[in-house]
């Protein structure tokens, strides 16, 4: 597997991993200034500071997954009417209804994406400040330049350009290897993923510098050193000892927020019943947690630590976000919810029941071809008389209480829940 390091990450990641790379600066030289260089103290304080600084979105994310249980057995129940009509009429009733049922709750297929679509990104930054911390934190950052400025005076790019691709660094971004040149930049990504086997290689290849090279592998491996270990090694270099803890804790952790997550939705769940879509969610939560057993005991132990870290801040951020979400009103969050897309929609002129309207267009050249007909009668191009029903008559048999099956009925229905 290759990781691209470039020093400081560019293009659409760029910006997030900036913004958390000062972050994680900033915490490393607070816990300088009283005595503490520790790369993986900082990771664990940088994890809990990342939590705290995405709580509007998690909120944001959890009140979407109440409602969403709130609502699943009136979808499920629309979905079942449904299930064995696939003609084109019958696919637009079911989005229509559905749609209702949005409209009643005040939130719309959507609003849960909006969060995952925002922390994607997010996560990604994460993991590029985590793998290329010297790029980040400037007391690292001098430590390796100082190897890399030494390296420069050396013979060093032979072994240098062919050591990179076994440790997985991607040297096709490095424009200046075809010149026979590597940038401090780009040894220093290289030097990145070092452990304790390179280092010690390294000062034996090159033992002109050697000097140079102990002096500072020695500061960096000490404010990489937890519990006797060097978090820039794998966990497999350690066999088997104390270092299984992170693949370990890593599976056991993961296991129990999955648990949890499973507990909340099965208690958010007013059906009771599971769909296909939540079985196969559950069916994932106990698969994970080995996947990132295994890749901590594949990864530095940094990267275990971030993760067995995260997982744990996890557990304990939702347990109180969860007790603050259960003791809110869902009555109160609802209105709250319609209040909101009133509003936007009067912002943007829509009036409500106009998404309605528009999911019930037509989507295929037969229905279109039957809109033209009707609009050539002189009829107007409502949904009505787009799907070639009379409109009139259908309205006052439903407020006779006569079609209680009609879709527009059915819709008021909902907002009068």
């Amino acid at each position: 597997m290759e990781f691209i390091l470039l020093t400081k990450e560019g293009g659409f990641l760029g910006p997030f991993a900036w913004v958390f790379g000062q972050v994680f600066n900033l915490l490393y030289e607070l816990l300088s200034l009283v005595g503490i260089e520790n790369v993986a103290i900082t990771v664990v304080l940088f994890t809990i500071v990342t939590k705290l600084l995405m709580t509007p979105m998690t909120i944001k994310q959890q009140k979407f997954s109440k409602m969403q249980n709130v609502m699943s057995p009136e979808l499920t129940a629309i979905q079942e009417k449904y299930k064995n009509k696939k003609d084109e009429k019958s696919m637009r009733l079911m989005q229509m209804e559905q749609q209702a049922v949005y409209e009643k709750y005040g939130t719309s297929p959507t609003a849960g994406c909006l969060p995952m679509l925002i922390m994607f990104p997010i996560m990604f930054a994460l993991y590029r400040v985590i793998y290329a911390i010297p790029a980040y934190v400037t007391d690292i950052g001098v430590l390796y330049n100082t190897i890399a400025e030494a390296l420069k005076n050396q013979d060093y790019f032979t072994y240098m350009s062919e050591l990179a691709p076994t440790l997985g660094v991607a040297t096709k971004n490095f424009a200046e290897m075809s010149e026979g040149v590597l940038t401090n930049a780009h040894l220093i990504d290289i030097m990145t993923k070092f452990g304790t086997t390179q280092w010690t290689n390294l000062a034996e290849t090159f033992p002109s510098i050697a000097d140079i090279i102990n002096t500072n592998v020695e500061k960096i491996n000490a404010i990489h050193m937890i519990g006797g270990f060097n978090i820039l090694d794998q966990p497999r270099d350690y066999g088997f000892s104390l270092a299984l803890l992170i693949p370990v804790l890593a599976i056991v952790t993961q296991l129990f927020q999955s648990k949890l997550s499973m507990a909340n939705t099965k208690k958010n769940n007013r059906g009771g019943e599971e769909n296909a879509v939540v079985q196969s969610m559950n069916s994932m939560m106990y698969i994970m947690p080995f996947m990132s057993g295994f890749m901590c005991w594949m990864f530095p132990i940094c990267i275990g630590i971030y993760w067995v870290a995260s997982t744990v801040v996890t557990i304990i951020y939702q347990f109180f976000i969860n007790r603050h979400i259960d003791k809110m009103d869902l009555d109160e969050m609802i209105q709250k919810n319609v209040e909101k897309q009133t509003k936007k929609r009067e912002k943007l002129g829509i009036e409500y029941g106009s998404k309605m309207a528009e999911l019930a267009k037509t989507q295929t050249k037969s229905i279109d071809a039957e809109a033209a007909v009707q609009r050539q009668k002189g009829s107007t191009a409502s949904y009505a008389n787009a799907t070639g029903k009379n409109y009139t008559a259908e309205r006052s048999a439903s407020s006779a209480g006569t079609d209680k099956k009609s879709v527009s009925g059915y819709a008021n229905m909902l907002k009068k829940d």
